[in-house]
């Protein structure tokens, strides 16, 4: 057989919410069957039932059966009600099974579905519920018969593959697995879900037990024991996600064990319906290794099917004593669980991957003492008593029976993962883990898990699943780190993280020179691809046209100590730091400003973080420039050298920074000093000659006013500048400029540039006059909530002091600031985060270059799960609205984003009003809506498919309307619009176009 790999899984069983909570629960040796004191049951079982004598207070209950998030299911809440728990548990087991194995069904091939379920009785129950249940028909059997079981599924979470359901009584769930790996094998699909659910609806906390039928009298579920008395019901769920081995290895996919063969037969004529074969068994087991192409002596375990009923547990001993001869652990989870009926198979199949995967194998709970047949046979099968660490054979493989009433007999052989490649040595670089929800409270459910679990991968490889397998849903968290410390401390702390709410708006902001120094960015040359090559390449192409060397300013960074991450030099930070000599140079300060720019911008585009718009200060509206191709990219660099030179040709000058606002700050010019920048409402800059501007300095300090001179050699933007602007004119006049191609803001007005951007006078006025960054970045963040500043600047600062902030806007780095002791790639890594929250896409794959990654287990996403059953109504969480939109959607795939409504089940709807009873048609929709839906307060704009409308409601909500009307209205004419005013507004204008009376 074609080795088939478990990719992922799933699961809740009693005592055990997860896939890890069971695992230490069988791995502990405990007994998760629920047991209550008859008198703890008052209210929950029917005092017939309690006072029996021979009632057993003793039951395999999973917890939270009713809880469910249907909007992330795109259900309405009105649906998610009369649906079967069990359907919607198994919904929710595939999606995490899937999540699991990281694999997104918007990106995967054919993704096959093999499932069974239990017993229901959840459809009567609601029905009784109903005052109208014909009326509701259609819904309650899809939403309750198990023909639909596995569809339904593959509808909601947009699956392509085979959908069918398996039913088998107690070997459902294993015998999904064996159709699955058969149809991946005769390349059916490419991945398959396999499973069961097997809940009992009502809940069942006990039972009475009979002489002669399955259930244990003592309550304890002790397979191949001396005091074996019967089973223990209980309930579950399970989902396994399988590929084709070859397949999840190219894919890099985590492999959690491999199905090496499997097989099902059945008993045939036998003495009764209920009995058992044990040569049937035998001849399973033997074709399963068979097809396994595996020894006998090669099984170190089994997990067997178990019943702990003498007969039953009797003759599979003796057939698993034909088939092993070498020593065999055998044990059964029913054990710990109970008797889960069709999902007990899956929970079999679950146990052995932990044993595989792990080299433990788990105690079988027999109370001590084995039955006669263990303890006399000649084999070398054995129970554990304890947790055990694997003696046996290697590779690790262990076999899985399970054995359905009436005799269809499944095994399957599993075998431990293949070695995975280790971790790449050397540093760590900075990794993003990306977390996602469609709710807030979601989201940190989901960040408190992925903290809390044991993961022991490398963080890239979690990264990297977070990043590329999973799905990203609207509101999101990204946490940069490089040790997984870091990361957990991220995860849980109270930051607000971000929703991606609408199309990504990113401006870009280029500043000027004076917080450049050398060195800067050298921590992104072999962190953000294509950053080193289109560094060199600028810095070659300016020295080239300067007649110098730049390579020597950024390759390679001066190596200084640093403290940890994150500190800040405040002496440098309050004075400025001491500039290097070379960076004094104006051409040098210039040209390796103006290339880390350009070689940044070109770099994220790369990852696909583009601008909406630019903004420049000083410099940097060169660089916004270029990029809004008013330039060409080879003109820019003349301009840009030449500007410098013509600039280091003057006298020198100074800067200075001072904590007043405009008014205050031009109180201080005179005959050798100017205003040169206004940068927020309370903070300026001066420039003009050294002497004068250290004069002011001093009577500022005398006043108490903070300042600080900038680290820059020339008053730019001032009169002082005429000399160099004037040739600078004299170069741009022979050169072709063009309107901005992307939407640029200039420092010069403040405002959106139009076509005199073009002129040369533009660039004239913009090295001698006064420039407004604070006005620029405001004028920005108006169409740009987050603004990405492109090399080492004062951004941050400004948009912080000018109050650009508290309207939402994000002020974010590229690099870190020259005080700042942080990494290079932390800080962008931060900032890539920040970007993905805000909604811009950002291929990860294209950070991570050539570095490999392959996919990990990692918990599941959370749901905003609340109680939702027949008999009740939960409170319903704050409304969160999303835009509307005139598309049918009525099916949400996995990858897609309902728009969550946010409201409670109705235990029984209210009958629609007429219109007479109403104001008009809008009122007597929206009552509708509130039947078929389950949403209380359906608003104006809200969309029927948005809040889990589909087409079989939209059936019952024309013929409701014909009732309240008392006149038939066209489908066509309802559903021109989905959105609640407009398709009232249609309704009304088809009636008033036809006459009727309202």
């Amino acid at each position: 057989m074609t080795g088939i790999a478990v990719v992922g899984l799933s699961c809740r069983f009693p005592g055990a919410a997860d896939a890890d909570a069971y695992w230490a629960n069988l791995a502990a040796g405990r007994d998760s069957v629920h047991r209550a004191a008859p008198r703890e049951l008052v209210g929950l079982v029917p005092e017939e039932v309690r006072a029996h004598p021979r009632f057993v207070a003793a039951s395999g209950l999973v917890d939270d059966v009713f809880a469910f998030d249907p909007e992330r299911y795109g259900m309405s809440p009105r649906e998610a009600t009369v649906t079967d728990p069990q359907h919607r548990l198994f919904l929710h087991a595939a999606r995490e099974a899937l999540e699991n194995a990281g694999i997104r069904a918007a990106d995967a091939a054919r993704i096959g579905v093999f499932a069974g379920v239990g017993r229901n009785r959840h459809e009567d129950w609601v029905r009784s519920t109903l005052p109208d249940p014909d009326a509701e028909d259609l819904m309650l059997e899809i939403g309750n018969g198990k023909d639909y079981f596995a569809t339904r599924l593959s509808y909601r979470l947009g699956l392509t593959g085979p959908s069918v359901v398996v039913q088998s009584a107690c070997s459902t769930g294993l015998l999904a697995v064996h159709q699955a790996c058969l149809s991946l094998a005769n390349y059916e699909c490419d991945t398959a879900l396999a499973g069961a659910a097997a809940v009992r609806v009502p809940l069942e906390y006990g039972y009475v037990f009979t002489h002669g039928a399955i259930g244990s009298p003592t309550g304890r579920c002790r397979p191949f024991s001396a005091h074996a008395d019967g089973a223990v019901p209980g309930d579950g769920v399970g989902c396994v996600a399988l590929r084709r081995l070859a397949d999840a290895r190219a894919g890099r996919d985590p492999v959690l064990a491999v199905l090496r063969g499997s097989a099902v037969n059945n008993d045939g004529a036998k003495g009764s319906f209920a009995a058992v074969s044990a040569r049937a068994q035998q001849q399973v087991i033997e074709e399963a290794l068979s097809l396994a192409e595996t020894d006998p002596a090669g099984i170190g375990c089994v997990e067997a099917h178990g019943s702990a009923t003498a007969l039953g547990d009797e003759t599979e001993w003796t057939a698993l004593g034909r088939v092993f001869k070498d020593e065999v652990l055998v044990g059964s989870a029913k054990s710990n669980v109970g008797h889960l009926r069709e999902a007990s198979g899956i929970a079999g199949l679950i146990k052995a991957v932990g044993a595989v995967r792990t080299g433990r194998v788990p105690a079988s709970l027999h109370d001590g003492r084995p039955a006669r047949y263990v303890r006399d046979t000649g084999t070398g099968l054995r129970l554990p008593d304890r947790t055990v660490s694997w003696t046996g054979p290697l590779p690790r493989r262990a076999g899985v029976s399970s054995f359905g009433l009436g005799g269809t007999n499944v095994h399957v052989v599993v075998e431990q993962p293949p070695p995975s490649a280790p971790p790449a040595a050397g540093p760590a670089a900075a990794e993003v883990l990306t977390v996602s929800a469609h709710t807030a409270t979601a989201l940190r459910a989901t960040a408190a898990r992925l903290a809390a679990a044991p993961v022991s991968e490398p963080l890239a490889d979690a990264a990297h699943t977070l990043q590329e397998r999973r799905t990203p849903l609207p509101h999101r968290l990204a946490v940069p780190a490089t040790r997984w410390q870091e990361a957990r401390e991220g995860l849980l702390a109270p930051g607000p993280g971000g929703v991606a709410d609408g199309p990504p708006r990113c401006g870009f902001v280029y500043p000027g020179i004076g917080d450049h120094y050398e060195g800067m960015a050298a921590g992104l040359l072999d962190y953000l691809p294509g950053f080193r090559p289109r560094l060199a390449d600028a810095l070659t192409t300016a020295g080239e046209l300067a007649g110098r060397d730049f390579q020597a300013l950024l390759f390679p960074p001066r190596r200084t100590p640093r403290r940890a991450a994150g500190g800040v030099d405040l002496r440098a930070m309050l004075r400025g730091a001491p500039r290097e000599a070379a960076l004094n140079d104006p051409v040098n300060a210039h040209v390796t400003v103006f290339c880390v720019q350009l070689a940044l911008t070109e770099a994220l585009a790369g990852l696909g973080v583009v601008p909406a718009a630019v903004f420049g200060h000083s410099l940097g509206e060169l660089a916004a420039a270029t990029v809004a191709r008013v330039f060409t990219r080879q003109d820019a660099y003349r301009v840009v050298v030449r500007r410098a030179q013509h600039v280091a040709a003057l006298p020198a000058g100074a800067m200075l920074a001072v904590a007043l606002p405009e008014d205050r700050a031009v109180e201080l010019t005179g005959p050798h000093v100017w205003l040169s920048t206004v940068v927020t409402p309370a903070s300026c800059v001066l420039g003009g000659a050294r002497a004068d501007l250290l004069a002011v300095a001093e009577r500022l300090r005398e006043r108490g006013v903070q300042t600080r001179m900038t680290g820059v050699s020339h008053a730019f933007h001032t009169p002082l500048m005429r000399p160099a602007a004037e040739e600078l004119r004299a170069l741009l006049t022979a050169m072709p400029l063009r309107p901005p191609e992307t939407p640029l803001v200039t420092g010069l007005g403040g405002d959106w540039a139009g076509a005199d951007i073009a002129r040369p006078d533009f660039w004239v006025r913009q090295l001698t006059s006064t420039v407004r960054f604070g006005d620029g970045a405001l004028r920005m963040s108006g169409r740009c909530p987050v603004l990405l500043e492109l090399g080492p600047g004062q951004l941050r600062t400004v948009v912080s002091q000018s109050g650009i902030a508290r309207a939402g806007v994000a002020a974010l780095a590229t690099v870190r600031r020259r005080y700042e002791d942080d990494r290079d790639d932390l800080v962008l890594a931060r900032t890539l985060g920040r970007l993905w929250e805000r909604g811009t896409p950002v291929d990860w794959a294209a950070l991570r270059g050539g570095r490999a990654a392959r996919g990990v287990p990692l918990p599941p996403n959370a749901c905003d799960d609340r109680e939702l059953r027949a008999a009740g109504r939960a409170a319903p969480p704050p409304r969160q609205r999303a835009g509307t939109g005139e598309e049918h959607r009525p099916a949400v795939p996995d990858g897609a984003v309902p728009t969550p409504p946010g409201a409670h089940a109705a235990a029984r709807p209210a009958p629609a009003r007429t219109a007479r009873e109403g104001s008009g048609v809008r009122e007597l929709l929206a009552d509708i809506w509130r039947t078929l839906l389950g949403v209380p307060d359906p608003l104006p704009h809200d969309h029927f498919f948005d809040l889990g409308g589909d087409s079989l409601m939209g059936v019952r909500l024309t013929r409701l309307l014909e009732d309240g009307l008392g006149a038939h209205v066209p489908t066509a004419v309802i559903f021109k619009s989905a959105v609640l005013s407009r398709m009232a507004e249609n309704v009304q204008q088809w009636l008033d176009a036809k006459g009727h009376a309202r």
